[in-house]
């Protein structure tokens, strides 16, 4: 069971995300502006955010700036902006940051579906540390070991700011320089579901011609639970 984090100052559209997302057996925390989903995402973790395009004092974009920049916990957090204007720029708006732009009135079906690609349920995630495997690249040092990961975790926690920062120029070499070099990190901290994330987005680099948002998103949530698995 995934906790999102649904902000919308409608209260027909904030019932409606909410009961879908709640049949779908995830658990939802509501807002009812921009300022109280700043505040909320300020003192709790969540696995994604919807934010409304339009809301008092804050709008969607001004909640997703302020969680990216100001070293909220939810920075890694995957975001989806929904929105009642057929002529909003999805294009711009996915450079923002957003995963995904859903277009209200949206189906539960439709809304389903947009959850399995930015949701992994965590019994799928994998072995997120795991003491053998770095036992086995450090020879059993337990010291080793976690100076090592307090380490990675500080490479975590700078991640999200690093990637943004690549896709603001379309860098792919420096993405994958930087998959690359935390590939190495995860190997000797023992972070098996990590090191798959950065191969399938590695693969998705390759096999794509435009910049992989939404794959990044999935892969920043992976980070995500790696960091909060660390001590």
């Amino acid at each position: 069971m995934a906790h999102v984090l649904i902000a919308d100052d409608n209260p027909l559209s904030l019932h409606f995300f909410s009961e879908s997302i709640t049949l779908a057996g995830h658990e939802a925390t509501l807002a009812e502006d921009g300022t109280a989903a700043l505040s909320l995402a300020d003192k709790q973790s969540f696995d994604l955010i919807l934010l409304d395009a339009r809301m008092p004092g804050l709008d969607g974009s001004s909640v997703l700036h302020a969680i990216r920049s100001e070293g909220q916990r939810n920075r890694m957090t995957p975001a989806l902006l929904t929105t009642a204007e057929a002529s909003a720029n999805r294009n711009a708006l996915i450079a923002m940051g957003f995963a995904e732009v859903l277009y209200k009135p949206i189906g539960v079906a439709a809304l389903h579906a947009s959850l399995g690609r930015h949701l992994t349920d965590s019994a799928n995630t994998g072995t997120l540390l795991d003491d053998a495997m770095a036992a086995e690249t450090t020879g059993g040092n337990a010291s080793i070991i976690a100076a090592l990961r307090g380490l990675f975790a500080g490479e975590l926690d700078a991640l999200a700011e690093e990637l943004d920062q690549f896709a603001a120029s379309s860098d792919y070499p420096g993405l994958l320089d930087r998959l690359h070099r935390l590939d190495a990190s995860a190997g000797f901290c023992g972070a098996p579901a990590l090191t798959k994330s950065i191969k399938v987005l590695r693969a998705q680099v390759h096999a794509g011609k435009d910049w992989p948002t939404s794959a990044i998103a999935n892969f920043l949530r992976t980070c995500m639970q790696t960091r909060a698995a660390l001590p």
